[in-house]
C-alpha cells in the first residue's frame, strides 16, 4: 500500500513537471513568434527611415528650392501682369466686385 502511494506522488510530480515543461515551451515558442515579428517591423521601420531621409535631402536640396523659388516668382509675376495680385510694395485696391463674372 505504501509503495502505491508512493508511486501514485511520484507519477503526480513526474506529471507535473511535464505540464510545467510544456508550458513553458509553449512561453518560449510564443515569445520567438513574437521577437521575430518585431524584428521584421523593425527592418520595415528602417527602410521607411531610410526613404524619407531620403525624400528630405531632395527637398533640401540647394538646387531643388531654387527651381520652387523660381516657380514662385514667375507664378507670382503672371498674376501681377494679369492685375489678379499687386506688385511687390504696392497695395491692392481690387475688391472681390472689382472680379469679372466667370
Amino acid at each position: 500500500m505504501r509503495m502505491c502511494v508512493r508511486l501514485t506522488v511520484l507519477a503526480g510530480l513526474l506529471v507535473a513537471v511535464a505540464m510545467g515543461l510544456v508550458a513553458l515551451r509553449t512561453d518560449v515558442h510564443q515569445a520567438g513568434h513574437r521577437l521575430h515579428a518585431l524584428f521584421r517591423e523593425k527592418r520595415s521601420l528602417e527602410r521607411q527611415c531610410c526613404g524619407l531621409e531620403l525624400r528630405i535631402a531632395r527637398l533640401r536640396s540647394q538646387e531643388r528650392l531654387r527651381d520652387h523659388a523660381d516657380h514662385l516668382r514667375r507664378r507670382t509675376d503672371g498674376l501681377v501682369e494679369s492685375g489678379l495680385a499687386a506688385p511687390e510694395g504696392e497695395a491692392s485696391t481690387r475688391t472681390v466686385a472689382d472680379r469679372p463674372p466667370p
